[in-house]
């Protein structure tokens, strides 16, 4: 059986669906805020369903259709590193995860997969990043009980993820 295809619309650079009882699965699955009786995107979450042809947008006022393209262009004004971190979100939603933006410092949140929840930081191989914010991050992370998560993506945008936890272990 195929997947129905979700109408979402945008308007003034913001995507969202109409139908909320239609959004129930799209809700367990961590995607979007519930606002009234619209079921708000991030742009990543507009990125992937459009990507994965769960969802088609359309222009709220004239009824066009957005490509992939159009939506990267038009929500990413002053963002320049949306589609870079995209790829990180992407990555972990096709490993099975549960991702939601997030605050404080870290991009992403991921659960869903084991007890653990995660707060991922995205590092880009040759930007700037210290030492001292990342042991920030992770006691960040850790006193939310939390792993930290490093998601370092290389100039041929591979991902490598690392975690960090500040656990210390005393010994007798």
């Amino acid at each position: 059986m195929a997947l129905e295809v979700l109408e979402a619309f945008l308007s003034k650079n913001r995507v969202y669906l109409k139908e909320p009882e239609k959004l129930m699965e799209l809700r367990e699955k961590a995607f979007g805020t519930l606002v009234g009786e619209k079921l708000f995107l991030s742009p990543y979450e507009t990125f992937y369903l459009v990507e994965k042809r769960r969802a088609r947008v359309a222009d709220e006022k004239t009824g066009k259709e957005k490509t992939l393209q159009d939506l990267v262009t038009k929500l990413s004004v002053g963002k320049p590193t949306i589609w870079t971190k995209y790829l990180v979100y992407r990555d972990l939603r096709d490993r099975g995860y549960l991702v939601r933006e997030s605050e404080g410092g870290f991009d992403f949140e991921t659960f869903g997969k084991g007890a653990t929840r995660r707060q991922v930081s995205i590092v880009f191989e040759g930007g700037e990043s210290t030492l001292e914010r990342l042991a920030k991050l992770s006691a960040k992370a850790n006193k939310e009980g939390k792993d930290l998560v490093l998601a370092v993506i290389d100039r041929r945008t591979d991902i490598v993820y690392y975690t960090l936890n500040t656990e210390r272990f005393e010994g007798k």
